[in-house]
C-alpha cells in the first residue's frame, strides 16, 4: 500500500512539474466588480484552483466528521442505557428466582 502511495505521489509531483513549466507566461488575473488585478504565472492560477479546492474538501470533510462522532456519541450513550437496563433485569429476574426456590423449600 506504501508503494502505491509513494508512486501516485511522485506521478501527481511529476504533473505539477511538467504543468508549471509549460504554462509560465504571465496572465493578468481579476475580479470584475473588485479592483483586483494580479499578474501570475499560468500555473500559478492553476494550483491555486486546486488548492482551494483541497481546501473546501478538507472543511467538508471535517464537519462531516464532527457529525459523524456526535452520532456515534449518542449510539454509544443509548447502548450503555440499555446495557444497564437489561442487567438490571437480569438481576431482579435472579432475585425473583431465588426467592421463588427459597418459597418452595420453605413449603416442603
Amino acid at each position: 500500500m506504501r508503494f502505491i502511495f509513494y508512486a501516485a505521489f511522485i506521478l501527481f509531483t511529476l504533473l505539477c512539474i511538467i504543468i508549471a513549466i509549460s504554462n509560465d507566461g504571465p496572465i493578468n488575473f481579476s475580479l470584475s466588480p473588485l479592483p483586483i488585478n494580479l499578474v501570475m504565472p499560468a500555473y500559478m492560477l492553476v494550483f491555486l484552483g486546486v488548492f482551494i479546492g483541497l481546501f473546501g474538501g478538507w472543511i467538508v470533510s471535517f464537519i462531516s466528521g464532527i457529525s459523524h462522532a456526535r452520532r456515534h456519541r449518542l449510539a454509544d450513550n443509548k447502548i450503555k442505557e440499555l446495557e444497564l437496563k437489561l442487567n438490571f433485569q437480569k438481576s431482579s429476574t435472579k432475585d425473583l428466582a431465588n426467592s421463588e426456590i427459597r418459597g418452595k423449600s420453605a413449603k416442603q
